[in-house]
């Protein structure tokens, strides 16, 4: 079972079981919601999740398709797999692409996500697929939540990003509080586990548009000439934030946690193929071919690959390029522990 504060409630889950808050008027959506509760209508009938999506998707919409179907989608965990039986909370869980193989590969695992189409069709997947008896579903938004110390593994895949776009304040201030937040959820010895855009990487630098506001050459910058120039071309103010190395560290630091070890994922998180501690970054890059990169917001290829690839090498033998990597997967450790735990 698992435990849980929301609304001056407190609440204990048992396996199998959901939650729900009631829904915020203004959440993440990738589709429409009625598209999506069409999916889980027929995944309820007894369509195979994955030939739901595609009957909707792999010709209208084929980079969201390629997105939630993937088995890339979670490469970074099968590398770097949780001990045995662990504790697992997916913050923002989507479309179940981190929550369903770790509750395969025999996790207890909470979905938390506050779209309520979103859990639906994590919730219809996972009976489908015969794990929903190692997971809990909770409808809800992370910092209306109070979960008990409990968890051994945090999964913050695409999401500290968004954060500030759903909800007020300085954005700086609203991701702190947020990590810390997902801190307060970990067991003595967790980590989190956060997958997120470089605001550095080359492909931005070199023109590509940011995966969150469609635009080019304004997310790359930092925040303050960013908000500028997004003001200047929309009207509108910027609310979604990646982050270089350096600035992610503090981030963290700033939200309790001590120790980070970072990798470069290649071409993205999303749907990552190549994956290498920064510390292997600049030797690997000089002997390893880089996979084809694309634009975030659609998947279509970048025409400018030649170009990449030359400066990644040139960036390399300077011992750079770990700077500028695409994506960032960042494992992160909160101060009362002394480090990454030992392997078990």
């Amino acid at each position: 079972m698992i435990l849980f504060t929301a609304h001056r409630e407190s609440i204990t889950l048992s396996p199998g079981q959901r939650w729900a808050a009631p829904a915020p008027e203004n959440t993440y959506r990738d589709t429409a919601a009625s598209d999506l509760w069409e999916i889980v209508k027929s995944i309820r009938t007894g369509t195979p999740w994955r030939e739901a999506v595609k009957s909707r998707y792999a010709q209208s919409h084929p980079w969201l398709y390629r997105v939630v179907t993937s088995p890339q989608r979670d490469l970074f965990f099968r590398q770097h797999p949780p001990h045995a039986n662990s504790r697992v909370l997916d913050v923002g869980a989507g479309w179940g692409q981190i929550s369903l193989p770790h509750a395969q590969a025999g996790h207890s695992v909470t979905a938390l996500e506050p779209t309520p189409e979103r859990l639906a069709f994590i919730e219809a997947a996972a009976h489908q697929e015969k794990i929903a008896s190692r997971m809990y579903f909770i409808q809800g938004d992370a910092f209306e939540i109070d979960f008990a110390p409990q968890f051994d593994l945090v999964c913050c895949i695409g999401v500290l990003e968004w954060v500030p776009k759903f909800r007020a304040g300085d954005p700086r201030t609203v991701q702190i509080e947020f990590l810390q937040k997902l801190r307060s959820a970990l067991a003595p010895g967790g980590q989190l586990v956060i997958g997120i855009e470089n605001r550095l990487g080359l492909k931005y630098v070199l023109g590509a548009p940011d995966d969150h506001i469609g635009l080019s050459d304004i997310a790359v910058y930092d925040a303050d000439l960013a908000t500028k120039k997004y003001r200047a071309k929309t009207g509108g103010e910027l609310r979604s934030f990646t982050f270089t190395e350096a600035e992610l560290r503090d981030l963290l630091a700033a939200a309790g946690f001590s120790t980070a070890d970072f990798h470069g994922a290649f071409p993205d998180y999303k749907l990552p193929e190549t994956i290498l501690p920064l510390n292997e970054l600049n030797q690997q890059l000089t002997k390893t071919e880089i996979p084809t990169e694309h634009n975030g917001t659609d998947g279509t290829t970048l025409p400018n690959q030649a170009e990449l690839a030359s400066h990644y090498r040139s960036l390399a033998q300077l011992g750079v390029a770990h700077a500028f990597a695409p994506s960032f997967f960042v494992r992160a450790y909160a101060r009362s522990a002394s480090g990454p735990p030992a392997s078990r």
